[in-house]
C-alpha cells in the first residue's frame, strides 16, 4: 500500500503516520506487538533498540528480550551535576595518572561497577585524605657499546620521564668498581667478559644503584645502522682522539664506532666525556629532526627511549665517578657516594632497587594540602637512598610535624637514616604490620607522613 503524496516533497506519505503525542505513539508499539499485528514480536528499531511488547522488559506473554536489548537509562537528579562531571573525569583518566610529576597506577582509585545502571563511583580521588596509588617506577634501559677489538667500549643508562617526554642519558665508564657475585669488586667491562651483556647492563645498575630493566648490545656495524638517518654528527673535541684534531668536527655514522671507543691509552674519563658529547649531539640531530632521524620504529626499544628523551629536551651526563688509586695499573674508578644520591634524583626521578637492599622502600602520605610537596620530598628521598613504591595523602590533611613510621627493630635504621637526609622528622615505631593501604608492609621499609614542617626540613 502506497501512501498519498506529501504536497511540496514529492514524496509519499507514510502509510501509518506516526502519532504526535506519547501516548498515541505507546498504543501503536502496543499494536505492534501483538498477535497479527503488522510488526514482530521482537523487532529493533532503526536505532538498534529492540523492541519487546513495546519496552525492553518481557511483556505479559512471558518472552525475554533479545541478549542486545539495552538496560533502561538512570536519569541522576540534577543535584548531582558536579559529581557525574567528577566521575566523568575519573573515567577519561583511569589506567595511568600523573600527579605533581609521580607516575601513579591505578590501585588508589577504588572504583565499583554497577552492573544494573553500568556506571563507575568513585569512592576516593588523588585529593582526598587516604588516598594511595603505587608509583610506576621510571622506564630504564643500558646501551651497551663493544668497540673492535670485542671489549666493552662505552655504556649508557637511558631514563625516560613520565609519558616519554624527556630523560636523561648517564654515561657510565665500563671501568667503574661494582660489587662481584662471589664477594668483592670488579668492573663492568669485567663483568660484560666473563658473563656477557645482560650481566653487564645489571652492573651499570648496580653503580647507579637503580634497576635496568632493558639492554641493547650494539657493536660498530650496527651503531652505524642506527645512525645512518641521522647523517653525520656534529661535535666540538677538546682534545684530539685517533683520526680527530680538536675542534669542530663531523662524525659519520661509519665512523661512530671508532670514535667511541677512541685510543687504548685514552683516559677513562676523557673518553667519558667525549661519549656524553657525542650523545648530545645525536638527540639533538632527533629533537630537530624528528622520527626522520631514528631507525626502526619509535614506540619501542631504544627508538623509543632516544625519541623520548630527545623530544622533551634530555641531555647526558657522566656518572660521577672518582679514580681509585694511583698505582699504575689498569684504571678503576668508585662512585662518588657524595655526589650520586642528587644524581641519581634528578637523572632517575624514581628509580627501582636493582637488588633486595639497596634501597630503602618508602610509602609516601602528605599531611599537608600542598600538592606539589610530594614532587620535592619524592626527590629527596630518592637523593637519601629511598624508593618511593607508594605515594598518597595521609588521612588528615592538617599534619603538623613530619613522621617516618615503621614496623620492627630491623628497620629502625633505615627510618633513622632517611631522617637524618631529610634534615629532621619524628621517629614512631608501631607495633605489628604497618597500615598496608595498596601495598603490603612486607613491600614497605618505611612510610614518611609529611606535616607542615616538611618543607622547612627539605630545603635545610
Amino acid at each position: 500500500m502506497t501512501g498519498a503524496a506529501v504536497p511540496g516533497r514529492g514524496r509519499p506519505a507514510p502509510a501509518h503516520p506516526r502519532p504526535a503525542s506519547r501516548r498515541g505513539r505507546a498504543v501503536v508499539r502496543r499494536l505492534a506487538g501483538a498477535p497479527g499485528g503488522d510488526r514482530p514480536a521482537h523487532a529493533v528499531s532503526a536505532s538498534g533498540t529492540a523492541l519487546t511488547g513495546g519496552d525492553d522488559r518481557p511483556d505479559d506473554r512471558g518472552a525475554a528480550p533479545p541478549r542486545h536489548a539495552r538496560p533502561r537509562r538512570f536519569r541522576r537528579p540534577t543535584a548531582g551535576r558536579g559529581l557525574q562531571r567528577r566521575r566523568t573525569t575519573v573515567l577519561v583518566a583511569m589506567g595511568v595518572l600523573t600527579v605533581g610529576g609521580v607516575m601513579l597506577a591505578t590501585a588508589g582509585l577504588s572504583a565499583v561497577r554497577n552492573s544494573t545502571v553500568g556506571r563507575y563511583e568513585q569512592e576516593i580521588t588523588a585529593d582526598d585524605p587516604g588516598f594511595q596509588a603505587r608509583v610506576v617506577a621510571t622506564p630504564t634501559m643500558a646501551v651497551l657499546h663493544q668497540g673492535p677489538d670485542g671489549a666493552l667500549a662505552g655504556v649508557a643508562l637511558l631514563a625516560l620521564e613520565p609519558e616519554d617526554d624527556g630523560g636523561s642519558v648517564v654515561v657510565i665508564p665500563p671501568a667503574t668498581v661494582v660489587p662481584a657475585a662471589t664477594g668483592g669488586e670488579t668492573t663492568i667491562a669485567e663483568v660484560y667478559v666473563g658473563e656477557g651483556a645482560e650481566a653487564a647492563a645489571d652492573a651499570a645498575g648496580s653503580a647507579v644503584t637503580v634497576a635496568v630493566e632493558q639492554h641493547v648490545e650494539l657493536d660498530s656495524a650496527q651503531l652505524a645502522q642506527l645512525l645512518e638517518p641521522a647523517g653525520a654528527l656534529e661535535l666540538t673535541l677538546d682534545r684530539p682522539v685517533a683520526e680527530w684534531s680538536t675542534g669542530e668536527v663531523d662524525i659519520e655514522p661509519t665512523d661512530a664506532g671508532t670514535f667511541l671507543a677512541g685510543d687504548d691509552d685514552e683516559p677513562g674519563l676523557h673518553r667519558a666525556e667525549r661519549q656524553q658529547d657525542f650523545w648530545d649531539a645525536w638527540l639533538g640531530r632527533v629533537a630537530s629532526a624528528g622520527d626522520d632521524a631514528l631507525a626502526g620504529e619509535v614506540g619501542t626499544g631504544l627508538g623509543r627511549f632516544v625519541h623520548g628523551i630527545a623530544q622533551g629536551g634530555g641531555s647526558a651526563a657522566v656518572l660521577p665517578v672518582a679514580r681509585q688509586g694511583d698505582d699504575g695499573g689498569p684504571e678503576r674508578f668508585a662512585v662518588d657516594e657524595a655526589r650520586i644520591g642528587e644524581f641519581v634524583a634528578h637523572t632517575v626521578p624514581y628509580p627501582r632497587s636493582p637488588v633486595a637492599g639497596a634501597r630503602t622502600r618508602v610509602r609516601l602520605l602528605n599531611g599537608t594540602g600542598d600538592g606539589d610537596l610530594t614532587t620535592t620530598a619524592a626527590r629527596a628521598l630518592v637523593a637519601a637512598g629511598a624508593e618511593i613504591v607508594v605515594v598518597g595523602n595521609a588521612s588528615s590533611l592538617d599534619v603538623t610535624e613530619t613522621s617516618l613510621v615503621y614496623s620492627g627493630a630491623a628497620r629502625a635504621p633505615l627510618a633513622t637514616a632517611l631522617r637524618d637526609e631529610l634534615g629532621g622528622g619524628r621517629l614512631e615505631e608501631v607495633s605489628g604490620r604497618q597500615d598496608e593501604g595498596v601495598a603490603s608492609s612486607d613491600e614497605i621499609d618505611v612510610t614518611v607522613i609529611l606535616g607542615d614542617d616538611a618543607e622547612d626540613l627539605i630545603g635545610r
